[in-house]
């Protein structure tokens, strides 16, 4: 395959993201655009030389081999269903879907169909969690609990935030990366105990939740949607024996080698958004996988997997059993 042909489902903020880093990759041809708003689609149609398209099935048969799903949460699910049916691979935009019935089913798709499917947790290709991850894995830190804070300032900007129809909920939101997080940097999560309330939203928009994991790591997980926009909003403490990782959003990251030494830091705050937000490096990885027909770094079971870390988060505060374990 010379070219991956491209169509983008959504072209609001991050769809225009992949959009522009796709557009200067040589082995890519963007082929078109679909979106409920029909200006805005022509708009940036026009501004990568693409088509618009009214369905899926049009892509098809334009010659799409790749679809990017970039529209609102609760229609992942319809459109990624709809374009494995056709033949298509997929990248799809956090949350692959919003319920973990969903997610179950469609993974079922993906093996049935064969077909390339990633999911856009693009955290695990930011500088800073690249920076932990390896620290971990080289043995600079061995992990023996963790604390992590992932807040957003408010639900109103777009106001359709704070509608769980609409989202999934508020932990499909930005705080669904670090669940992913949890599982990339650390290991799976066995059991939890999980508080949540209505604050100021609607939805559930405070939740306190300690977890163990498989490996015996304890930690805890927060996060509020109403905290204004403090920073750092987002941020992972690992601790090690005397020594521990942190970062501040994916601005900085920090290394602590130990009792009375140096503290290792790392700036990012100049650096692109769309590189040091992982952007670029994971849609360079789905386009080779694409190429190469390989297993893509973020594959359908992991979004199987930390829906069904969400699931349980809301399942526990709903039936006031704030104690589970997770199966599967």
């Amino acid at each position: 395959m010379d070219k991956v042909r491209i169509g983008v489902v959504g072209s609001g903020f991050i769809g225009q993201v992949h959009l522009e880093i796709l557009s200067t990759f040589p082995d890519v041809e963007i082929v078109g655009v679909m979106d409920v708003d029909k200006n805005r689609a022509k708009t940036v149609a026009e501004r990568f030389n693409a088509k618009v398209f009214d369905n899926l099935k049009q892509m098809k048969d334009a010659g799409v081999n790749a679809v990017y799903i970039t529209s609102p949460n609760r229609t992942h699910f319809d459109y990624a269903m709809q374009t494995l049916e056709l033949g298509m691979n997929v990248f799809c935009e956090k949350p692959m879907t919003i319920s973990l019935k969903d997610a179950i089913e469609l993974e079922k798709k993906v093996k049935e169909k064969n077909l390339i499917f990633q999911v856009g947790h693009n955290r695990r290709f930011a500088s800073v969690y690249k920076f932990m991850k390896q620290k971990i894995l080289d043995g600079s830190v061995k992990p023996l609990s963790f604390q992590i804070k992932m807040n957003r300032g408010e639900l109103l900007n777009p106001p359709w935030t704070s509608d769980r129809n609409y989202t999934g909920g508020f932990l499909f939101e930005s705080t669904i990366h670090l669940f992913d997080m949890v599982r990339w940097l650390l290991g799976e999560v066995e059991e939890m105990y999980v508080l949540g309330k209505k604050s100021v939203y609607p939805d559930i928009d405070d939740w306190a939740i300690v977890m163990k994991l498989k490996n015996g790591l304890i930690g805890t997980f927060t996060s509020c949607a109403h905290a204004s926009w403090m920073i750092p909003f987002e941020r992972v403490e690992v601790y090690g024996e005397h020594n521990m990782l942190m970062n501040e959003e994916m601005e900085r990251v920090h290394f602590c080698k130990g009792l009375g030494k140096e503290v290792e830091s790392h700036d990012f705050t100049k650096v692109d958004f769309k590189e040091k937000w992982g952007y670029i490096e994971e849609n360079k990885l789905f386009v080779e996988c694409v190429k190469q027909r390989a297993t893509p770094p973020i594959t359908v079971s992991d979004g199987v997997a930390v829906i069904r870390i969400i699931d349980a988060c809301y399942r526990a505060v709903e039936s006031g059993n704030a104690h589970v374990k997770l199966e599967g």
